[in-house]
């Protein structure tokens, strides 16, 4: 596998497919030259190999021939004629031993972010919205979604700007003395109706317009969100009068703890001990790891200092069994009263619920692009419309019985179907006729670039025939050789050359999404008082970790750092390509400043309007993109499509 790393074979392969024209003595006595091969201009410039960041795929999916909306009820009708086929065996193939290992791996996670959620929640509604409705919710929704929606692969769970948003609303409705209950219940159900007409008119469609500008954006408000949660919730605590300063460095020390001792247990996958294959389970559990510590920790703590010295935050959860709500249903009842609310607060319902639409629109469909990215080799196709209308099922659910609305929560579904891929040869034995003739076209296409990067370079150094003046030469030897070298990685990158390492596959099945949140239901009736257990301070810490690993591999925050780089430290990135550098920092600067100004919307009197700049983040890109300041090409590089 490794020695096809060897440029040598990529010109060897080359050579065999495409073999050089014989040469033969010139009978006039002046240089050799090929035979009969008419002089030909050098090309200015030669076909680069697709991006193998997307799948070695053009940037434009087959999703860019879908019309923008469609007819009333065809996406639908045709995502269900797409998918029910595939039904069985989604749920065959679930019961194979990588999905067993997934549902191990994930349920942590899921039940982990559950729980953080609902502590924020919870200390920010009073408890009315608290942990044990969030945790409900993700595991009675997350059962339910599975079966009905498209893409089973993404995880259903609650979302930092979904919980900023229904935390803003609730503002709103303070502000105008309207009950939170009512007013949240009612913008659900007006949400949901918007969700429905965007299954029913396939607007999902209309994501594909979407680039990295918003979705990076995005990625990083979601960052945000977490690292300001997690440090807002530390910075109370020295602030608070009724919280010693000891007992506030000792959450600190917790937090923190929880969280480097997750991030380091993550980044043991390039370490030297055990096998790689042992780093990477240890590494996949590096949260869950982290919380048992953390709570070990808190707890040694506690106990040798005693309660009266050292007394910690914990998780506010009902012990009064499932059927309770967190401050009692004699306090707060499972159903929301829909008649407790005046008409000003029904008419801003429907605000609450278009704007809540927007919020959900982007964090549900950027979420299932994501999934749906040609890199992870999906053969099953894609369903946004079931999405859309499965969501709308939930939405309804959640907001007459008061819990968190939930969405496909970006982090969770990338790691659940990473998760379940296949790797170097594991997934191969699927692979049908025409994917073998696609790799075939694709492996065509690479040598056609690499021998044209060649023939280009050699007609400049030799000229087109007798008698030609030399031409000019635009590129060094060493030039030559980079220019190649970065030709060949990216065909074998492309082409998933048996390297070990590359997607191969992916177990595509529902199986794994439904049992890892009946696991989340079994610990809610049966682990209530070990959750009861968990310090808040480990949550926060958690909040820490996601917020920092979602930023991994984000180019909108890989490109703040440029400022301060070393430029001949620069990454291979097309984006460092674009000169001057100054366009680069003018478009980073104006992704920045968009996001300050999302973040302290988010936080003022006016936080409830703030998903109106998210829906304004493309139009504003396609605005500078037609101002004439960067080039066609200099967009690509900068904003190429997810």
């Amino acid at each position: 596998g490794a020695s096809w790393l060897d440029p040598c074979h990529i010109f060897s392969a080359m050579n065999t497919a495409y073999p050089m024209v014989p040469m033969q003595p010139d009978q006039s006595g002046m240089q050799p030259g090929p035979i009969q091969q008419a002089p030909v201009q050098p090309p200015q410039h030669f076909t680069p190999l697709p991006d193998p960041s997307n799948g070695g795929q053009d940037d434009h999916h087959e999703e860019e021939n879908i019309p923008f909306f469609g007819p009333f009820g065809k996406g639908l009708m045709e995502d269900l004629r797409n998918k029910l086929p595939w039904y069985f065996s989604d749920i065959k193939d679930g019961f194979d031993i990588k999905a067993v290992m997934t549902v191990l791996y994930l349920f942590w996670g899921a039940i982990a972010n559950a729980v953080a959620f609902g502590s924020l929640l919870g200390d920010n509604t009073d408890g009315y919205m608290g942990a044990t409705e969030t945790m409900l919710a993700t595991a009675l929704l997350g059962m339910l979604y599975p079966l009905l929606c498209g893409q089973p692969l993404t995880i259903m769970g609650a979302t930092g700007p979904i919980a900023s948003y229904i935390l803003a609303l609730r503002e709103l409705g303070n502000a105008v003395d309207v009950k939170f209950l009512p007013l949240y219940a009612w913008s659900g159900i007006f949400l949901s109706i918007f969700l429905f007409l965007a299954s029913m008119f396939s607007l999902s469609n209309a994501i594909k317009k979407v680039t990295r500008f918003t979705e990076e954006l995005f990625s990083v408000l979601i960052s945000v969100i977490f690292i300001y949660s997690a440090i807002e919730y530390f910075v109370k605590r020295f602030t608070k009068d009724d919280v010693s300063h000891g007992v506030a460095l000792t959450n600190l020390f917790v937090g923190v703890l929880t969280c480097f001792m997750a991030l380091g247990i993550r980044n043991s996958r390039n370490c030297s001990l055990f096998t790689q294959w042992t780093r990477n389970r240890v590494a996949d559990f590096a949260p869950v790891i982290a919380i048992a510590f953390g709570i070990g920790v808190a707890w040694l703590i506690k106990s040798h200092y005693g309660d009266d010295k050292i007394d910690l935050d914990f998780l506010d959860i009902s012990e009064d069994g499932i059927t309770a709500t967190t401050l009692g249903t004699d306090v707060r009842p499972w159903l929301v009263d829909l008649g407790d609310i005046n008409g000003a607060g029904f008419g801003l319902s429907v605000l609450g619920g278009l704007f809540g639409f927007i919020v959900m629109y982007f964090d549900q469909n950027i979420t299932v692009r994501l999934v749906n990215a040609r890199e992870h080799k999906l053969k099953k196709g894609f369903g946004y419309d079931m999405d859309m209308m499965a969501l709308c099922i939930c939405t309804i659910i959640l907001s007459l019985l008061g819990c968190p609305w939930m969405v496909s929560a970006t982090v969770p579904s990338l790691n659940h179907c990473r998760s379940l891929c296949y790797f170097g040869n594991d997934g191969n034995a699927g692979n049908t006729a025409e994917d073998e003739a696609k790799a075939e076209a694709e492996s065509k296409k690479a040598l056609d670039s690499i021998r044209q990067l060649m023939d280009s370079n050699m007609m400049e150094e030799g000229g087109a025939g007798t008698g030609n003046r030399q031409l000019k030469r635009s590129n060094s030897h060493s030039d030559m050789v980079k220019q190649v070298h970065e030709q060949a990685s990216t065909a074998i990158q492309m082409l998933s050359l048996p390297t070990g390492t590359g997607i191969t596959g992916c177990l595509e099945q529902r199986v794994s999404h439904f049992m890892i949140h009946f696991l989340i239901l079994l610990a809610l009736i049966v682990a209530r008082e070990a959750l009861a257990g968990i310090p808040m301070a480990v949550l926060r810490g958690i909040f820490l970790y996601n917020g920092w690993t979602n930023l991994a591999g984000n180019e909108f925050w890989d490109r703040i750092w440029l400022v301060v780089t070393d430029p001949a430290k620069l990454p291979n990135k097309g984006y460092a390509k674009v000169r001057p550098m100054t366009k680069i920092h003018a478009w980073t600067l104006t992704q920045a400043v968009l996001l300050v100004l999302i973040n302290v919307l988010m936080r003022s009197p006016a936080g409830f309007v703030f998903p109106v700049v998210i829906g304004l983040l493309h139009p504003l890109r396609v605005y500078i993109a037609r101002s004439g300041y960067y080039t066609k090409e200099e967009i690509e590089a900068l904003d190429s499509h997810f």
